[in-house]
C-alpha cells in the first residue's frame, strides 16, 4: 500500500501547474485547478491561495481574485497586493486604495502598485504624493518605484519635484541602475533642462536601446537632427520609440518629407507595428505638406490594420483631412 504524498509536494504541483496555466495562457483551466485546490484541502494555505490569486488576476479575473482573497483565513503581505496590483492596472483605483488601506504594513510593492496605478489614470500628482508619504513611512522604493515616479514628474513638467526625486536616486545609491538613469535623462529632457540630462547620460556607465531614444530625442529636442540621424543608424537594435522618437523629432523640427520617408523606411524594413504616436506625427507631416495622397495611404493602412482611430490617431485624421481642404 502507497503512503500519500506529503501535502508540500501537492502544494508545489499544484504551484507549477498554475505557473504553466499562466505561460499557455489557458483560462479555462484556471477554475478546475481551483476545484481541485480545495477538494485537496490545500485552499487553507497562504502560499497556493496566493498563487491561485495571482494566477486569475494575470488572466484579468480580478472578481475570481478577489473571492479568493475574501475566502482567505489566513493573509500575508503579499496577498494583499495580488490583488492591490490586480486592481491598479485595471484602472480600479478606488478599489485598489481601499485594499492598500487595510493592508497591515504596506512594503515597496504596496506603494508602487498605487503610484503605477494612478500613473495609469492620468493622475500624476497623486501618484508623487503617494512617493512622498511612501518616503516619511520610511519605506525604501525599488527601482521600479522611482522610474515610475520620474515618469509622473516627466508628464506634468515638474522639474522641481523631479530634481527631489534625484536627490532620493542619489541618496538610495540607485542612480547606477539604467533604468533610473534613463528615467532621469527622459525627465530632465522633458521639462527642458537638457544640460542636465546630458550630465546623467555622461555619467552612465551602462547603456541600452532606452538610453539611445533618450540620446535621439535629445539630439531632435536641441535641433541636432544630423546628430540624432547618425545615432539612430548606428543603433544595432531599435524599438518602436526609436523610430519614433526620429520620425516625431523631424516633425517637429520641420523636416516633414523626411519624417514620411523615414515612416515608409519602418514599413518595409522593421517588422515592428506604427503606435499611435507614429501614427499622428506622420498624419500631422501630410497635414504640414498638404500632401493628401500620402495622407490617404495611411489611412488606409489605419483601416487595414484595424488601428483605434479614438484620441490623438482620430484627431490627427481630422487635422490633416482639414488642412488639405477636404474638410470645410
Amino acid at each position: 500500500m502507497h503512503n500519500p504524498p506529503p501535502r508540500t509536494s501537492q502544494v508545489d504541483l499544484y504551484a507549477s501547474i498554475l505557473q504553466t496555466s499562466l505561460k499557455t495562457k489557458s483560462p479555462s483551466a484556471i477554475k478546475p485547478i481551483h476545484a481541485r485546490i480545495v477538494k485537496s484541502g490545500l485552499h487553507l494555505g497562504v502560499f497556493l491561495m496566493n498563487n491561485l490569486m495571482n494566477a486569475y488576476a494575470k488572466m484579468g479575473f480580478v472578481s475570481d481574485a478577489r473571492r479568493v482573497f475574501d475566502g482567505m483565513s489566513v493573509k500575508n503581505v503579499s496577498s494583499y497586493n495580488t490583488l492591490l496590483s490586480a486592481c491598479a492596472k485595471q484602472g480600479m483605483i478606488r478599489e485598489a486604495l481601499c485594499i492598500f488601506n487595510e493592508v497591515p504594513e504596506p512594503d515597496s510593492v504596496s506603494w508602487t502598485a498605487m503610484i503605477v496605478g494612478y500613473n495609469q489614470m492620468g493622475r500624476f500628482g497623486v501618484a508623487f504624493r503617494m512617493f512622498l508619504e511612501m518616503m516619511k513611512c520610511k519605506v525604501v522604493p525599488t527601482e521600479y518605484t522611482l522610474t515610475n515616479v520620474l515618469a509622473s514628474c516627466a508628464a506634468i513638467e515638474a522639474l522641481d519635484v523631479g530634481r527631489k526625486v534625484h536627490s532620493f536616486v542619489v541618496k538610495l545609491g540607485l542612480s547606477g541602475y539604467v533604468s533610473v538613469a534613463n528615467s532621469l535623462v527622459n525627465m530632465y529632457a522633458k521639462v527642458g533642462d537638457v544640460g542636465t540630462a546630458v550630465a546623467v547620460l555622461d555619467r552612465m556607465k551602462l547603456k541600452n536601446v532606452s538610453t539611445w531614444n533618450a540620446i535621439i530625442s535629445l539630439h531632435m529636442q536641441t535641433g541636432q537632427v544630423e546628430r540624432a540621424l547618425a545615432q539612430f543608424e548606428e543603433m544595432k537594435e531599435r524599438d518602436v520609440i526609436s523610430w519614433n522618437s526620429m520620425i516625431a523629432g523631424y516633425n517637429q523640427c520641420g523636416f516633414d518629407a523626411k519624417a514620411l520617408n523615414l515612416f515608409s523606411e519602418m514599413l518595409k524594413e522593421s517588422k515592428l507595428r506604427p503606435d499611435r504616436y507614429t501614427l499622428a506625427s506622420v498624419l500631422s507631416s501630410c497635414a504640414n505638406l498638404e500632401d493628401i495622397e500620402v495622407g490617404k495611404q495611411i489611412h488606409a493602412h489605419i483601416i487595414r490594420t484595424e488601428f483605434d482611430t479614438s484620441g490623438a490617431v482620430g484627431n490627427a485624421l481630422i487635422s490633416m483631412y482639414s488642412k488639405c481642404g477636404v474638410l470645410k
